[in-house]
C-alpha cells in the first residue's frame, strides 16, 4: 500500500516521465491480485467451517438415534459428504447422502484392512 502511494506521488510529480505511471500500475495490479488471494482464503476457511459443522451436527444426530455415545462415534473425515465410513461400536458403515445432504442412510460395510489407526 505504501509502495502504491510513493509510486502515485512520484507519477504526479514528474508526469513526463512514464516508469512512475507504469511503476504505479503495476504496484496496484500486484495489491489487487494479493487481496483477491486473501479473500479466496477467508471465504474456503469459511467454508470448510460451515462444513466441519454440518458433522458435529451429524455426529449428534446419529448418536441420539443410535443411543450411543457421541465420544465412541468415529468418522473418517473432518467434513460431511457422501461416501464417509462411519464407526459405531464394533460395525462400520458408509454414508449415503441425497443430493442436498438433507437425507442420508447407513449401509453397513466390511473393511479389507481391519489395522486402521483412531485419531482423537
Amino acid at each position: 500500500m505504501l509502495a502504491l502511494i510513493i509510486a502515485i506521488t512520484l507519477y504526479l510529480r514528474h508526469r513526463i516521465q512514464v516508469k512512475y505511471r507504469d511503476l504505479s500500475i503495476i504496484v496496484f495490479l500486484l495489491l489487487l491480485f494479493m487481496l483477491g488471494l486473501q479473500y479466496s482464503d477467508y471465504t474456503q476457511a469459511k467454508n470448510q467451517h460451515a462444513q466441519s459443522f454440518q458433522m458435529v451436527t451429524f455426529i449428534t444426530q446419529i448418536a441420539q438415534e443410535k443411543h450411543v455415545r457421541k465420544k465412541t462415534i468415529f468418522v473418517n473425515s473432518t467434513q460431511l459428504s457422501d461416501g464417509i465410513v462411519v464407526k459405531l461400536k464394533n460395525a462400520y458403515y458408509r454414508v449415503n447422502l441425497n443430493a442436498n445432504q438433507t437425507d442420508y442412510t447407513l449401509t453397513r460395510t466390511h473393511l479389507i484392512d481391519s489395522q486402521i489407526n483412531i485419531k482423537k
